[in-house]
């Protein structure tokens, strides 16, 4: 794992100093650790600020982050490249406070990079030749995934002068994922590479691929023929299952933990079509819950126009309409969905789901492009676009 340069930008540094102290206790003087453990406590503004207190809680807050323990429990932040910023400062609006701090992301540029996905405070992103690179914007850390052409059926491409500039996908059998190296090939340039790599990790997974930290390849997870069309998979650490959906709305559960990887179908919704974007989800207490989000064009905008939550019953074998979170509220999007309760974030709107942007089209191709943000509200089925309320 790379480690990122410790320095904060200098304006985050004034933005958030606090003023001088008038009490007669001299808080510097707090013992290490005991501040090491409470920045691994903190949301992502508070670190920030912490950090900048003195000497000492610097030096702490410089350890936490080099732990990677920071930030456990962060509030959603909006993570964007800022034009009036150095290419290689990412900026993190915090819809908490409403306010943007500044951080300077180890190389390559943050700016250079596309973002192809989230998960657990962690972004995914994809080089200029579509290289993995996960990197977290709290303690800087980053990792580096094996390049696509440990892929089985991706290969570099080489121009007439012999000069990589892309890959070739060979054709692959999906029942039994032999590679065809006689079929012709697809060719794929570094650009658009992006666009077909990026969706081994995010939301269309064709089929699942896994990589360890610090692996060199890819590896398949050739579990049965009907391992494949995932929209969405998330991992549940108490029974090590990995539970993905398909584009028509089957659940499965795959687990990798044995000699060889077993796959069980849990729903069997017996549809063919696919006619809209399914993610999966978890409940704290264990429930499984499916999301269905339908979109339209606008103006060539694309929007979503309706928005259907279904708790996956697993005794019945069937998908149940959800119109209550509970007091929670749903984020989805290009990211590992999350729920936040109200009661800690009270600016935000009880039994709604915010969006944002899911389009592969629009993340890949159209890097600085106009981005879907909102909210849809699951009781009247209206939908808050924060979009146009920006553009007035």
């Amino acid at each position: 794992m790379e480690q990122a340069s410790s320095s904060v930008t200098a304006e985050l540094l004034q933005q958030e100093a606090p003023y001088p102290s008038t009490s007669d206790v001299d808080w510097s003087q707090l013992p290490a650790d005991l501040l090491v453990h409470i920045f691994g406590m903190l949301d992502i503004p508070d670190i920030f600020s912490s950090g900048v207190v003195c000497r000492a809680w610097c030096a702490s807050f410089l350890e936490a982050r080099r732990l990677g323990i920071c930030s456990g429990n962060p509030g959603p932040c909006l993570v964007f490249s800022s034009g009036d910023r150095d290419p290689t400062v990412a900026t993190l609006y915090s819809l908490t406070t409403g306010k943007e701090y500044y951080v300077t992301m180890p190389d390559p540029p943050f700016r250079s990079r596309y973002i192809v996905g989230s998960s657990h405070g962690w972004l995914i992103t994809a080089d200029e030749r579509s290289n993995l690179l996960l990197v977290n914007p709290a303690t800087q850390a980053q990792i580096a995934m094996p390049p696509p052409e440990t892929i089985a059926n991706v290969k570099i491409h080489c121009n007439a002068d012999g000069v990589p500039d892309g890959y070739d996908l060979l054709t692959m059998d999906m029942s039994s994922r032999d590679v065809d190296t006689e079929a012709e090939t697809e060719f794929h340039s570094w650009e658009e590479g992006r666009f077909s790599m990026g969706g081994l990790s995010c939301q269309q997974i064709h089929p699942v691929e896994t990589a360890q930290v610090g692996g060199t390849h890819w590896t398949w997870i050739d579990v049965d023929e009907q391992c494949w069309d995932y929209h969405d998979v998330l991992y549940n650490d108490d029974d090590r299952l990995f539970y993905a959906v398909q584009g028509n709305g089957d659940v499965h559960a795959i687990d990798t933990n044995g000699p060889s990887p077993m796959l069980r179908v849990l729903l069997d919704t017996k549809n063919t079509v696919v006619d809209c974007t399914r993610y999966i989800v978890r409940l704290e207490y264990g429930d499984l819950l499916e999301v269905c989000r339908d979109c339209k064009y606008v103006n060539d905008d694309r929007r979503t126009e309706e928005l259907i939550v279904y708790k996956v019953d697993l005794v019945e074998k069937e998908l149940v309409k959800q119109k209550d979170f509970e007091g929670r509220v749903l984020f989805i999007g290009f990211n590992s969905s999350f729920f936040l309760r109200v009661e800690d974030f009270p600016m935000l709107t009880p039994n709604s789901v915010y969006c944002t942007d899911d389009s592969m089209e629009n993340i890949y191709s159209e890097r600085f492009g106009c981005r879907e943000v909102g909210a849809f509200h699951l009781e009247d089925s209206s939908f808050t676009d924060y979009c146009l309320l920006a553009r007035g």
